[in-house]
């Protein structure tokens, strides 16, 4: 059977430092589909968009004092977090540095998180392919249920997202997005896949990103 998709979250990515927490609160306040990203990246912290700490606590701040305003935020990894996140089950320091951060994150108001696990996002990406690799980020993603984990799917990824098809069992709160752009925002000329492989085991959730003129049917 064949239904036409249902648009759930619109995404606005990299929020930084330039931007009135204020503006985003009325944006989302005022359309409840949005969902701003903010990229986390150590070593680009406080440059174009990427938002410092200081802000993205401001940020959560500002909401938590206004109930009736709900903001839904997405945190995009990117650099090291991803570096450790793909090591979580393998490595005792990075494990300790990705759960200090997910919390962190879940305690500003975060609910979904993307892991952006290519180059040009300054990923060490030659294990993707590998089991403990698959292990590790199923073993994160599995340690936050309440949380709800995006994995960029890509030619670039393959390894991983193939890999973490033939999990059994696959986590309910993982998902996919289709992204050949790799985070850069480019447009999808030759329109999106379609492929019903690609969507979480209860809740069919698969997100696209770029703009296509192209309608696209989920089945």
């Amino acid at each position: 059977m064949t239904s036409t998709a249902k648009l759930s979250a619109l995404g606005f990515c990299g929020a930084d430092d330039s931007v009135n927490p204020r503006l985003l609160a009325l944006i989302g306040q005022n359309y409840p589909l949005v969902e701003f990203g903010v990229l986390f990246r150590p070593d680009k912290e406080g440059q174009p968009r990427y938002a410092t700490k200081n802000w993205v606590s401001n940020l959560s701040n500002l909401l938590s004092k206004n109930s009736n305003t709900k903001v839904r935020l997405a945190a995009h990894l990117c650099g090291s977090y991803v570096n450790d996140f793909l090591s979580y089950g393998a490595n005792d320091s990075a494990k300790e540095t990705i759960d200090l951060f997910l919390k962190q994150l879940h305690d500003w108001g975060f609910r979904r998180v993307q892991v952006n696990a290519t180059a040009v996002n300054g990923v060490f990406t030659e294990n993707l392919a590998y089991d403990l690799t698959i292990h590790s980020f199923l073993s994160a993603v599995r340690s936050y249920p309440e949380l709800e984990f995006i994995v960029q799917k890509n030619e670039e990824t393959s390894p991983l997202w193939s890999g973490l098809l033939k999990a059994k069992d696959m986590p309910e709160n993982m998902v996919f997005l289709h992204d050949e752009s790799k985070g850069t925002g480019k447009e999808v000329a030759e329109g999106w896949p379609t492929d019903p492989t690609f969507v979480a085991p209860s809740k069919k959730i698969v997100g696209f990103a770029g703009v296509s003129y192209f309608s696209h049917l989920i089945r």
